[in-house]
């Protein structure tokens, strides 16, 4: 009798095996990922209530705020036209060591699409933005390098120690290595030194687009002293938010606290992913961070972020979605002084368009309904103050009629108290 053929038999066995295993495979993956998220959002879920709270009562608090805002003076620093130059966009503006203005922004070469060659144009004003200088600084030129090979403008940060004024950004964003450069100035922003590729400093795995705005310096403890910036986009291969610690004034940096977008995430509506991010420092020391929600994740309002440790930490239980800050997906601008904290953004979920200041005198548990400051279109807004003049309120931002970079517009605002007025 021939003996039975096993030599197919075997071969279907196996792929038995292995189609169990991989099923076995897929099912503990997909617990796994469901399990980060529903940790995830059992912190988030209980601060998105907090956060609805203070959108429901906000209005009810309003009129017990002594503030109100007037614009004194309004000017176009950059605006649309034929030329090398055609669209300016990403403000950001700063105040320098010597109490004047710097503002940058990125001048697109081709498109205004974000992966296009750029130049990075200043201006200064030293009479508290009544008069610019005529002319602009080009302190970055990409040339005209291979498709998607660009510099993307980032953050602005002043140490008050040094008297230096730092820019820090990404080149080759786009690309599958990225590089974080830095570049500064210690004549109060009239010239500017050679970018520096601080890439191997940070690490590799590390790098991220440092947040159109300003960074801060902690002026009191904890970290007193210390250089922070807060960065969005890649992280070792994937997709988050990180705050870059300097405590060598600039010197020498390490990555701080990541908060990783939720796992397994598809770039798709309702995702997790904190992008562009503004942090300042509350009188308290505590770093509260503004951040955009980049695929509207619940609500198409701002995730806030708090650190209570000088950025080491993002603790998820001081992560929250504040309902009150709706926005259309945007880098928006925040100013804390003297126990206010301003916010200036889009006055809708959907549309870049009626920008707003509003501001809360609770450390943002509820926010008036603020001030309009452009009621046409209007992009990205960063804000700012003299060290010298506490009474006004500088605001940069996009904005226009037929699309909202038309210009780059500066205004000066007045912060009238109550018992002044």
């Amino acid at each position: 009798m021939p003996l039975p053929n096993n030599t197919r038999t075997m071969p279907r066995v196996l792929r038995m095996v292995r189609n169990v295993l991989l099923i076995i495979i897929v099912i503990m993956v997909g617990w796994t990922a469901n399990t980060a998220l529903n940790k995830y959002q059992m912190y988030l879920r209980p601060n998105a209530r907090a956060g609805e709270w203070s959108s429901s009562q906000r209005y009810v608090h309003s009129s017990q705020v002594g503030v109100s805002l007037s614009v004194v003076h309004d000017v176009v620093l950059w605006t649309r036209r034929t030329g090398e130059i055609p669209i300016y966009r990403i403000p950001v503006l700063t105040y320098t060591p010597r109490g004047y203005l710097v503002a940058i922004v990125e001048g697109r070469k081709e498109a205004p699409r974000d992966a296009s060659s750029k130049v990075f144009a200043v201006k200064r004003s030293t009479d508290g933005g009544a008069t610019w200088s005529s002319s602009e600084q080009w302190i970055v030129d990409d040339g005209k390098p291979p498709k998607d090979v660009c510099s993307n403008l980032g953050t602005v940060l002043v140490d008050d120690t040094t008297a230096t004024i730092f820019l820090m950004y990404v080149y080759c964003g786009f690309c599958p290595a990225a590089s974080l450069m830095l570049m500064n100035s210690t004549d109060d922003g009239i010239t500017w030194g050679r970018p520096s590729n601080i890439t191997d400093i940070v690490g590799k795995q590390y790098v991220t687009h440092p947040s159109p705005g300003y960074g801060i310096q902690k002026k009191v403890n904890p970290a007193k002293g210390r250089l922070i910036i807060c960065g969005h986009g890649f992280h070792d291969g994937g997709r988050g938010l990180v705050l870059l610690l300097s405590d060598g004034h600039g010197v020498t940096w390490r990555p701080g606290a990541f908060v990783p977008s939720v796992p397994f995430q598809n770039s798709t509506d309702g995702d997790f992913n904190p992008s562009e991010c503004q942090p300042v420092e509350l009188a308290d020391g505590s770093i509260y961070i503004v951040v955009r929600n980049q695929y509207r994740y619940r609500y198409n309002c701002k995730i806030i972020m708090r650190s209570v440790d000088g950025g080491e930490t993002l603790p998820q239980n001081y992560t929250y979605l504040d309902q009150a800050l709706i926005e259309p997906k945007i880098a928006s601008g925040v100013w804390y002084h003297n126990g206010t904290l301003f916010y200036s953004g889009p006055n809708s979920k959907t549309e870049r368009r009626s920008l707003h200041i509003r501001w809360s005198e609770d450390h943002g548990r509820t926010w008036t309904p603020g001030t309009e400051i452009w009621g046409d279109l209007a992009g990205y807004s960063t804000l700012t103050m003299l060290p010298h003049d506490r009474k006004h309120l500088y605001i940069m931002y996009e904005r226009g009629t037929r699309k909202y970079y038309d210009e780059i517009a500066f205004s000066k605002i007045e912060i009238i108290h109550r018992e002044e007025s």
